[in-house]
């Protein structure tokens, strides 16, 4: 069991390194091979996805996008290299990458304990501020929820910030990049985009309503003159 989970500590650190590069200790401007503020295609040419999950959030007062990757199931993945991330969803505004989100396989982390996440995570991106979780087991979820997530740790820089989360459901860990000067923009944007979300829903739905009508007018139309056609008595 300790070698097992010396194996699966190496592996996580492994899925946190570059790929082919190492990071300097403490650079924490970018994850893996990607670094904050990249556009949207370096980032499909880089992790070998391609331009349909490229997924639009809102496109008003800035264009949001997301890509979810799946680094398990990469083309051209090493054979024989464990992937303890299951998915890192990467997060734009204006075609810059202002966030990371990294999901690890629950399968991999399964015995670890949060020091061993941590110390893995510390092996690239320098010492750790740590909370007072961090010492602590997972935080049982709150009545009527079935998760929860708690701060473990955090990696800062002046414009860069890395937080480590625990998950009660399904009982993993999850890593959070952002680049803080192009995050606070983008929460703006969405708060932005959410408000006017709201004040245009009324108009939308009048629109979609008479489109639906037109569209129905248009069958029926459509439908009368073919059996009016075709009518006999």
């Amino acid at each position: 069991m300790v070698t097992r989970m010396r194996f699966v500590a190496l592996s996580v650190y492994a899925a946190i390194v570059l790929c082919s590069h190492s990071v300097a200790a403490q650079d924490l401007s970018r994850y893996r091979d990607v670094a904050f503020g990249s556009s949207v295609s370096s980032v499909i040419a880089i992790t070998g996805t391609n331009a349909g999950s490229v997924k639009v959030i809102h496109q008003r007062p800035a264009l949001i996008q997301e890509i979810a990757w799946r680094p398990q199931y990469a083309v051209g993945r090493p054979t024989g290299r464990i992937d303890t991330v299951q998915e890192i969803t990467f997060h734009f505004l204006d075609d810059q990458l202002f966030s990371v989100t990294v999901v690890y396989d629950a399968r991999f982390v399964e015995g670890l304990t949060n020091m061993d996440i941590i110390d893995a995570v510390s092996a690239v991106y320098g010492p750790a501020t740590l909370t007072a979780a961090a010492s602590k087991g997972p935080a049982a979820p709150l009545p009527g929820t079935i998760n929860s997530s708690t701060a473990l740790a955090r990696w800062q820089s002046t414009d860069h910030e890395f937080t480590l989360m625990r998950e009660v459901y399904p009982a993993t860990f999850r890593l959070v990049g952002v680049s803080r000067r192009l995050e606070a923009v983008a929460r703006a944007a969405e708060t932005e985009a959410t408000r006017l979300d709201k004040q245009e829903a009324p108009q939308r739905e009048a629109e979609r309503a008479v489109a639906d009508a037109e569209r129905r007018k248009a069958a029926e139309d459509k439908r009368r003159t073919t059996n009016k056609d075709e009518f006999r008595p």
